[in-house]
């Protein structure tokens, strides 16, 4: 699977891919149109071509906003319609995609593309509904502190043994999936890198 590296954007301030103000993260057709050039010219790359190339054209913004309501629906669009601030300091139109929009958007173009916004606005939701608040060290900290708990509870014999039973339980899921996240390899897009969590 390659990686997307998508760039800044052309002299654009963009909103950044995130909350946007809202609880649903969004990604703007801004970013949008970063994703598709950038693979196209990872694509144009991989077979020795240069981009753009009369094969791997580059999307333009304003040709990408035309398509919108094709794909959306010209009642469905206007409710996902934003704006941003050019680098001239004028205000321009853009499209604040949720998951299922930007979803569709991309598939639109292709489906290797629709994979890896999906799996990118995922991220995001996690990201916003709270699921990575905290490091994994923190995380580690956390369920070695209940462990220890549970630990010293579990040396009162008799009725904290049923409870003990059930910590165990609970307390070796949670080391489970905290290993599992630490050994998680995130590939985001922008700044080049890859992330590995440990």
């Amino acid at each position: 699977m390659n990686k997307l590296y998508a760039p800044i954007g052309e002299d654009l301030s963009q909103p950044k891919i995130g909350l946007h103000g809202i609880s649903t993260p969004t990604m703007s057709s801004l970013e949008m149109v970063d994703y598709i050039n950038t693979e196209r010219q990872v694509k144009a790359e991989e077979e020795g071509m240069t981009f753009p190339c009369k094969k791997y054209r580059k999307l333009r913004h304003d040709s990408f906003m035309a398509k919108v309501p094709k794909v959306l629906g010209e009642t469905q669009s206007p409710k996902f319609f934003g704006d941003y601030i050019d680098g001239k300091g004028r205000a321009q139109s853009c499209y604040n995609f949720p998951k299922r929009e930007a979803c569709l958007m991309a598939m639109s173009y292709s489906y290797e593309l629709q994979a890896k916004v999906y799996d990118y606005m995922e991220e995001l939701d996690r990201q916003a509904h709270g699921y990575l608040n905290y490091s994994v060290q923190e995380l580690q900290a956390i369920v070695a502190g209940a462990r220890k708990v549970s630990d010293e509870d579990s040396s009162d014999a008799g009725r904290r043994l049923r409870k003990r039973q059930d910590d165990l339980v609970l307390l070796n899921k949670a080391e489970s999936l905290v290993k599992s996240l630490s050994q998680l390899n995130l590939d985001f897009v922008g700044g080049g890198k890859s992330l590995e969590v440990r």
